[in-house]
């Protein structure tokens, strides 16, 4: 393999962080837009700001071998329930939508539960493309990768910056959340 093809192929890698990044951006507005809890939405403004930091550190490194930084978008990790867990609650909401009776359809706080476990997640698949970035870097030789790891090792630090703070803010989120929940099953 030349050196062009292997900066090619480092391109590709880097492009790859760089489309999740920008999936990020969308994800990370939409929960600012619409987590009811202030201080997860202050947090996220400031990740807003990193990860366009993020962006920009992996544009650099792109435009550094020649390359073209990507405009797409990843598909971000997400919680899926099980098909058949799906299906029985597609039946049950159909049902549901003729009788009318809420209980079992997910409430607001439910769906930030959710979405504050599949914050959590994406911030791990984060951490993960860091590293192996930064660890294809340390064995590419024809790169400068002191600079680059430099930059790299910044934005994996924001990730477990962010990661950390879902962790030992979620139960401060379950504090607020979990008991509409209950008061409203119980209804």
């Amino acid at each position: 393999m030349s050196q062009e093809d292997v900066k090619s192929k480092y391109v590709e890698f880097i492009n790859e962080a760089l489309s999740a990044e920008n999936a990020a951006v969308d994800r990370i507005t939409s929960r600012i837009d619409n987590t009811p809890i202030p201080e997860l939405k202050e947090r996220l403004h400031q990740h807003l700001k990193e990860t366009y930091n993020h962006q920009d550190r992996l544009r650099q490194i792109v435009t550094k071998f020649g390359g073209e930084p990507t405009d797409a978008k990843a598909d971000l990790p997400k919680l899926v329930p099980p098909t058949t867990m799906m299906m029985k609650k597609m039946m049950k909401d159909t049902i549901k939508s003729i009788t009318d009776d809420k209980k079992d359809n997910p409430m607001p706080e439910e769906m930030e539960l959710m979405d504050i476990k599949q914050d959590a997640i994406a911030e791990g698949a984060e951490i993960i493309a860091y590293e192996t970035l930064i660890a294809i870097t340390q064995r590419i030789n024809e790169i400068p990768q002191q600079e680059i790891i430099t930059l790299l090792k910044q934005s994996l630090q924001e990730g477990e910056s962010m990661k950390k703070w879902y962790v030992e803010k979620t139960p401060m989120a379950v504090d607020i959340l979990l008991p509409k929940i209950i008061s409203a099953i119980s209804k």
